[in-house]
């Protein structure tokens, strides 16, 4: 934690001390968006309309202030497509509120609300992008873990893979390895730690991987590693977590996972997951049919076993636009 703290002060002074003459900055800003909606269906239930992935609408910016050094912000609320309503009632722009300085030299340092570096980066290492619904593997990318394990209910789990009051730092990538580091600068009430969170990347060619280490407010801490390589048409990736939880003690989950391209815009996925300490495992099937640049349909198929209750067999039929 020590080393974390330090690593955040270092980054802070080394981005204020290339602060250089502003009198030429240029701004932009970006209105941005992802829709995904579908046809799902359980046998556990009748047809209904629901989304495969989030959904969200934001703004982010940026002011060129010379010496490779800008501002930036991000605002992202987040929404259910199906109903219009918010994702979380209690947190209107869900997704993140930041904002701070890039450097193309020192980093990047944002101030605010934001996925925390695990989860930041662990979804590129799941063919559903650890979007938990329908076919997605992510139970099984961090088994029972939250980032804030104090308020989640009281909150609806709007903290769920994200810490609020924090600093974040992003550091450049050099000879392939890059570091993530978050923590929270107020200790809330009822918490028994600040949540901190880490994360390690390395690639080259088709190889990534990553190290992560998080703890959250409650004092529960995960640690993840996951790798994949890409041969072209087919990518393999999995991930191995060990999480200690202050309520039930360790958990172990993992996941293998993988790609084939079937030629033309369409592109195979598939997954299993298991958790060794409940022992639910789920495999799942999926196509994508990319209709363009910026939309993709889409099929699942997924079945889910889960200790003390009856097994889920899903099946979901979505589109998806990004803007």
């Amino acid at each position: 934690m020590t080393l974390m703290k330090n690593a955040l002060v270092g980054a802070g002074a080394a981005l204020c001390l290339v602060i250089a003459n502003q009198a030429n900055a240029q701004s932009t800003v970006t209105v941005y968006g992802y829709i995904d909606l579908g046809m799902v269906k359980t046998n556990s239930g009748g047809w209904k309309v629901d989304r495969g992935y989030n959904n969200w609408l934001g703004f982010k910016g940026s002011e060129d202030l010379g010496d490779g050094l800008s501002t930036i912000f991000n605002l992202q609320t987040r929404f259910n497509p199906d109903t219009g309503t918010s994702e979380r009632s209690t947190t209107l722009w869900q997704g993140e509120t930041t904002v701070g300085f890039k450097s193309t030299k020192a980093g990047t340092l944002r101030l605010g609300r934001a996925l925390t570096p695990l989860w930041q980066q662990i979804w590129k290492f799941e063919p559903w992008w650890n979007s938990g619904f329908n076919g997605s593997m992510a139970a099984f990318q961090t088994g029972s873990y939250t980032s804030d394990g104090v308020q989640d209910v009281a909150l609806g789990y709007a903290n769920f893979s994200r810490f609020s009051n924090a600093v974040y730092y992003d550091s450049p990538t050099v000879g392939g390895f890059s570091g993530h580091v978050a923590g929270e600068a107020e200790r809330r009430d009822g918490s028994k730690e600040r949540g901190a969170s880490g994360t390690l990347q390395y690639g080259i060619g088709g190889f990534a991987s990553m190290l992560s280490w998080e703890r959250n407010s409650a004092g529960d801490n995960i640690r993840v590693g996951a790798a994949s390589y890409d041969f072209g048409a087919t990518k393999l990736m999995g991930s191995y977590a060990d999480v200690n939880l202050q309520a039930v003690g360790k958990e172990r989950a993992w996941v293998l996972a993988a790609t084939q391209s079937l030629g033309g815009a369409n592109t195979l996925r598939a997954g299993f997951g298991r958790n060794n300490r409940t022992d639910d495992h789920k495999a799942s099937l999926g196509v994508m049919h990319d209709l363009s640049k910026r939309t993709t349909i889409y099929s699942d198929v997924w079945r889910t076993y889960t200790t003390g209750a009856d097994t889920i067999t899903g099946f979901a039929l979505g589109i998806t636009h990004s803007f």
